[in-house]
């Protein structure tokens, strides 16, 4: 994002974060709260640069109703934020009279009976499992790297095992994690979904710079900050939407198979198609002759982040009563791991962004001095080379040319 839109970005999210601690009884005041907050979104967002298709085969027009979509849903999100538990709760049953009551699933869990047999199997077998299938169908078409999607899905379980706790639907058996979700129902859904990405002939992502690499350690992610900083923001994102994927419904009591899910995964599918094209084109195109022609925004990735943060805060908000085991904790060393990792990260992509030398600025210069230098050189040593090989081909022309003409003399004589 350019720094204008990140500005911007913190600024809306910290008058919508207020939300979290300021709610009133007075229903009329906290309408009127959610309406100003939604305001706000849309003349922050009318604020970011004219909407431009990042696809070849995509009109403007469609890109433009697609960020309309995602911004009408964070709308929704804003203004839910500013009211009570019990009115956000009772909006939806205005769609739907039957919605409004506390989930039954709420005490829900997969992991009472772990033996390995066809009747506690064919128990576990339901409805999502075919929503894990098309899920990661839907995220290939997204994402668009076996790599990516694979880490994704190994880390969606690592989740579900670190927020078992709290959560009681993410207590899972060993092999409904490994052998129903990775293996069959994950894994199937990448391949065909990337079997259709590569048979309609759609461009494949590389988020961790693999390609013309012959091992891991020639990986663009571990030498160049911006494919490092695209990865990790994508694990991130993408891991704070699978929990809220199930939150956000859990939080305003919306059964798992309503039509208001459905609507949601398709604006998600949107945005999110929209957003990560955005971000690979930035990510790829920095430091090369292409960046200086085409200028690359971030229309959809403000809005991406903008759903995210708010189903996030939303969440946050509205946890009592809506499947979360409030009386327990995260164990210390699940913390302690995932701070880790985190923050190891962190300092890795500091490490690499202001303190390695190879660093790039966007026109494609060597930051530290001394690898620009060398880089200098060798460009005249390459300007050298090429200024030699014409002279000679220069000189081989006018030899055959004299050669030529010898040859006509004699024939004459």
């Amino acid at each position: 994002m350019e720094y204008g839109s990140q500005l911007l970005f913190l600024l809306t999210i910290a008058y919508i974060s207020q939300a979290l601690f300021f709610t009133s009884d007075s229903t009329v005041y906290n309408v009127k709260a959610g309406l100003l907050g939604v305001v706000l979104v849309f003349v922050a967002q009318s604020s970011l640069r004219p909407y431009k298709t990042p696809f070849s085969r995509v009109r403007d027009r469609w890109c433009r109703v697609g960020a309309r979509l995602g911004l009408v849903y964070i709308g929704i999100l804003v203004f839910l934020l500013f009211q009570k538990s019990e009115d956000a709760r009772m909006l939806p049953k205005f769609l739907e009279p039957s919605y409004g009551k506390e989930l039954a699933m709420r005490s829900e869990n997969y992991d009472r009976n772990c033996e390995l047999n066809y009747e506690n199997v064919s128990k576990i077998i339901d409805f999502y499992v075919l929503v894990h299938f098309f899920n990661w169908l839907l995220a290939s078409f997204i994402i668009r790297d076996y790599y990516i999607l694979h880490i994704w899905s190994i880390l969606d379980e690592l989740i579900e095992l670190s927020l078992k706790n709290i959560r009681p639907n993410f207590c899972e058996c060993w092999w409904d994690s490994l052998v129903l979700d990775v293996i069959l129902a994950n894994t199937l859904g990448i391949y065909v979904g990337m079997t259709i990405v590569k048979w309609i002939g759609s461009m494949k992502y590389d988020w961790l710079g693999r390609n013309g690499t012959k091992s891991i350690k020639e990986w663009k992610a571990w030498k160049d900050h911006r494919y490092f900083q695209g990865a990790f923001c994508l694990m991130i994102f993408v891991s704070a939407n699978f929990v809220t994927g199930f939150t956000v419904s859990n939080s305003l009591w919306i059964p798992p198979p309503s039509n208001m899910n459905i609507i949601r995964l398709v604006i998600w599918f949107i945005i999110g198609a929209l957003g990560f094209r955005e971000a690979y084109d930035d990510m790829r195109t920095w430091g090369t002759p292409f960046r200086a022609e085409k200028q690359i925004y971030a229309q959809y990735r403000w809005t991406a982040w903008m759903m995210q943060c708010c189903e996030i805060l939303l969440s946050w908000k509205f946890r009592e009563n809506a499947g979360n085991r409030l009386e327990e904790t995260i164990p210390l060393h699940v913390i302690f791991i995932w701070t880790f990792c985190i923050g190891g990260c962190l300092i890795y992509w500091v490490y690499i962004r202001f303190f390695y030398k190879f660093r790039l600025y966007k026109d494609g210069r060597y930051m530290d001095p001394s690898m620009e230098k060398l880089r200098l050189e060798g460009l005249k040593d390459q300007e050298n080379k090429r200024e030699v090989k014409a002279q000679v081909k220069e000189s081989e022309k006018s030899v055959a040319k004299s050669s030529e003409s010898n040859r006509r003399n004699k024939k004459i004589n």
